[in-house]
């Protein structure tokens, strides 16, 4: 009797969705079989089952026949929660085809009719994944819901383009973030810790008390993913490389020469080097964590053009040879990387990891986000004016993460240029005000977090900068008593209306095509004229800006934005409040206290925590009540994905962004026809 009742389901179903079964639904079958009068070619199957793997508990009855003619499988359970796999069972062994999660009551009817490869089967499971299969033709009932494509490997749409794979001559994003797959460092970041160095291709290390010399232990039996043993020669090989070189192309070296020659790093034996400074860096560490100090393989290099002085190597350029957990598989034409796992990789393959990782270019921002929405692209970038495009859609998740970009509007200080600006009195009140909150909403769609000084939120020692708070809020009122009782009465009629400073206007500039600057520019000119001040809003392009900026005294207010060369404070506090006199000033902006130069400098000088903590917690103590930088805000790092990726961290430390080794992909895996036949 049981028998028949589920014949007859079986007619009504095939009843139901008679017609073309995958004129709609081809996307469904990631790799097809071939096949002939829809029959589907591929294995054998003695029956079809879910398997549960974790979670949740359920309760369940199944009557089975593996008998010869008919074949039957029936189940009817309830389940919670649970991660469910539907698997292959043949001779005795059950691998995983599908993977997803189930919750509420299922049935499942499984039967067949026929011999050979000739076969008719109906199956139907769960709430959240249903589906109708009849012989090779997949029927979609109420969608897939987490059904992954490429489920063994990452797939990254960028808008940028890969310049060089040579860490001795890559500065930019994303020639770093692919650098940072094939290569290792001594030292690197774990997870999104932005705050503790922790061991790599260097197990530990001291340093010595003059914070000059610093010993690194390194790890034993690694290789290089082309079998090479990977020694400390290497290591001396790798640092004098990028001092030789010079960075030709991109300049990067200065990151390494700032305090290490080509006689600072000593070879004691084959897993110990030891590297003297030309004098004393707090900021080392972070230094070696850098892609610039990626450690490559010496004889691998010596034998493809080595190292010339002053010249790149066109071969390194091109190919690599790390110990990083990826290797390259192909680069085309600066558009694609296509990476493979590294089977030699120190770090082991156990667990769960991609295989492979993929950055494809593409300047096409609606191809990129159809990309994503199809499931072909795991990542893509998206600028922020645009995110609403994906947010909200099934299977997209967006998260949004802390960079070390900052938005900032930089003052000439000069009194030459702007009596009122060189008085720190003034540059006080125009930082109260300044509408920072409708400024992150406003112009930056909620993704701009508040900032507190000169050192990003996440960077180490961040927390000397008033605990970490930002020190001015919008405050008109409070604006307009510091210029009272600084004696910049309002005097000066225009109008009708009374201005300060004799009429005076102070000019903001932005650069073309910036909406984000430009709408801060138009709020900041309205708030200006409330507590008086009479301002301009001036737009040039990019290049004009900085001639401007650098080769002239002539401007008043630029917005400007700074990025990490790599994760310690002297990276952003020596070139943004630095003088002229310790050889700072980035921004030309005049400013100068010598105390604020001697406390930064002794930040940079030393190695001991509570040294550099106390120095920058009194240099932030004076500039911010002069402060020659309206600190706007720190930019989040935005880039949407598929929800299928599990484990992802983000780490704004330079060419940490993508850890896609601890990446991996779950949910419904669709590889082949569900039933092919029974024998």
């Amino acid at each position: 009797m049981k028998k028949i009742t589920i014949v007859i389901v079986c007619i009504l179903l095939v009843t139901v969705f008679s017609g073309n079964p995958l004129a709609n639904h081809t996307n469904l079958i990631e790799k097809p079989q071939s096949y002939t009068a829809g029959i589907a070619g591929g294995e054998t199957l003695d029956t079809i089952k879910i398997m549960t793997v974790k979670g949740g508990f359920g309760i369940s009855a199944m009557i089975r026949n593996t008998g010869p003619i008919p074949v039957y499988d029936v189940e009817w359970s309830i389940e919670f929660g649970k991660v469910a796999k539907i698997g292959k069972y043949s001779s005795g062994t059950i691998s995983e085809i599908w993977e997803g999660y189930e919750s509420g009551i299922r049935s499942d009817f499984v039967f067949g009719i026929g011999s050979g490869s000739a076969t008719v089967a109906v199956g139907d499971f769960s709430i959240v994944q249903n589906y109708l299969m009849i012989g090779p033709f997949v029927f979609l009932k109420k969608g897939l819901g987490n059904y992954i494509k490429n489920h063994d490997m990452i797939i990254y749409y960028t808008d940028k383009v890969q310049k060089t794979l040579d860490p001795a001559d890559a500065y930019d994003e994303q020639s770093m973030s692919v650098i940072s797959q094939i290569y290792d460092t001594l030292v690197t970041f774990k997870g999104d810790d932005t705050k503790t160095f922790s061991p790599c291709l260097a197990t530990d290390w001291t340093v010595s008390n003059d914070s000059l010399t610093w010993t690194f232990n390194l790890r034993e039996n690694v290789k290089f993913s082309n079998g090479n043993d990977f020694t400390a020669e290497d290591v001396k090989y790798s640092f004098d490389r990028v001092l030789l070189m010079g960075a030709p192309e991109s300049g990067v070296d200065w990151i390494l020469s700032q305090c290490i020659g080509t006689n600072s790093t000593v070879v004691l034996n084959d897993h110990i080097v030891q590297i003297t400074l030309t004098q004393p860096y707090g900021g080392f560490l972070a230094l070696l964590a850098h892609t610039v100090a990626a450690i490559v393989n010496k004889d691998y290099v010596e034998t493809h053009g080595g190292v010339v002085p002053g010249e790149e190597n066109v071969w390194m350029k091109e190919h690599s040879m790390g110990t990083g957990p990826y290797k390259l598989e192909n680069w085309t034409d600066s558009m694609e990387v296509f990476l493979t796992k590294n089977q030699n990789y120190w770090g082991g393959w156990n667990g769960n990891h991609v295989d492979k990782v993929v950055y494809e270019t593409s300047f096409n921002l609606e191809q990129r986000i159809s990309l994503l929405k199809a499931g072909d692209a795991d990542i893509i970038d998206v600028p922020c004016a645009n995110l609403e495009e994906v947010i909200g859609e099934e299977g997209i998740v967006v998260h949004p993460n802390l960079s070390y970009d900052v938005t900032l509007l930089v003052i000439n200080t000069k009194a030459s240029n702007n009596m009122y600006l060189a008085d720190g009195r003034v540059r006080k009140a125009v930082s109260y005000a300044f509408d920072y909150n409708l400024a992150a909403g406003s112009a930056w769609d909620g993704y701009l977090s508040r900032l507190a000084g000169a050192i990003p939120t996440g960077m180490p020692y961040d927390e000397t900068q008033n605990s970490g708070s930002p020190y001015y809020d919008y405050e008109l009122g409070r604006a307009r008593q510091i210029l009272d009782d600084a004696g910049y009465i309002r005097d000066y009629d225009v109008g009708g209306t009374l201005y300060r400073f004799n009429g005076t206007i102070i000019r903001l500039f932005y650069n073309v095509g910036n909406f984000e600057r430009q709408t801060m520019a138009a709020m900041f000119h309205a708030d200006l004229d409330e507590i008086g001040i009479l301002s301009s809003v001036i737009v040039e392009e990019w290049p004009q800006l900085l001639h401007r900026m650098y080769t002239t005294d002539d401007w008043d207010m630029m917005f400007v934005g700074w990025g990490p060369d790599y994760n310690d404070p002297d990276d952003y506090i020596a070139p943004l409040i630095g003088s002229t006199d310790i050889g700072q000033d980035t921004y030309n902006t005049g400013y100068i206290n010598e105390t604020v130069d001697e406390k930064i400098l002794e930040g940079k000088y030393s190695a001991d925590p509570a040294v550099r903590a106390a120095a920058y917690e009194a240099a932030y103590d004076i500039y911010i009540q002069e402060p020659p930088i309206i600190f706007i805000g720190q930019n989040m790092f935005i880039r949407p994905m598929r929800d299928w990726i599990m484990n992802y961290s983000y780490n704004p430390a330079p060419s940490f962004s993508w850890n896609f080794y601890d990446c991996y992909k779950e949910g419904l895996q669709i590889n082949r026809y569900i039933i092919s036949s029974w024998s």
